[in-house]
């Protein structure tokens, strides 16, 4: 299994060494890939020193994309080609402990989930299998001549496509300083920028690591 996420220069700038130093910390031996939205010679070179494998998808997206199209970005390079399961998170998901992850599994993806609502929900991170990656990436490319305005239309087409699995272990920081951590928190987020700017995302992250 591999562990994968993509980001834009916005979201690298902010999240990536806090990302990339986590993942070192409790998955040391895992093979890392980022794939890169206009990535400079300097985006390269920070990606190396943590030893974490750098793609530059900017191709994959128009030439002038609006806001909406990055929410695909995450979907449109998932390596199905390595022939192995994908763990795909955000960029801005950290690993807060070491998750006994499946090697292998009976569905399309297997979720790591937090309780949203009173149900288990989120898509921060997810195990993919290849076949199931390949589909995800084939329809994340259909979706980029009208592109959506959330990440829910891609979420809706895979909970109607693939077979899925929840499983408990993410929690999101709703407060700037040091929060109680559930006992299976194995990864963490932040309160979605419609709610918190960057700057208070990345408090609550740093607290909570």
């Amino acid at each position: 299994m591999i562990i994968y996420c993509a980001a834009d220069p916005l979201y690298f700038k902010h999240y990536f060494d806090l990302w990339a130093n986590q993942l070192n910390k409790f998955y040391p031996n895992h093979y890392k890939l980022i794939a890169l939205y206009k990535p400079t010679k300097e985006t390269f070179s920070k990606c190396k020193d943590y030893n974490v494998n750098s793609i530059d998808v900017t191709d994959l997206l128009p030439q002038n994309p609006r806001k909406e199209h990055f929410y695909l970005l995450r979907w449109l390079a998932l390596p199905y080609y390595k022939n192995t399961n994908i763990l795909a998170t955000q960029v801005n998901c950290l690993a807060v402990k070491t998750q006994n992850l499946p090697d292998n599994i009976d569905v399309d993806i297997w979720r790591i989930s937090r309780v949203k609502r009173g149900n288990l929900g989120g898509i921060s991170a997810s195990i993919f299998t290849p076949q199931a990656a390949e589909k995800v990436v084939m329809q994340a490319r259909a979706m980029l001549d009208n592109p959506p305005e959330t990440d829910h239309e891609m979420t809706m087409w895979q909970m109607d496509n693939l077979k899925q699995h929840q499983e408990k272990s993410e929690h999101q920081i709703k407060v700037e300083n040091k929060d109680n951590l559930p006992d299976y928190t194995c990864w963490i987020t932040a309160r979605t920028a419609n709610v918190w700017t960057h700057e208070q995302k990345l408090k609550a992250l740093r607290a909570n690591i």
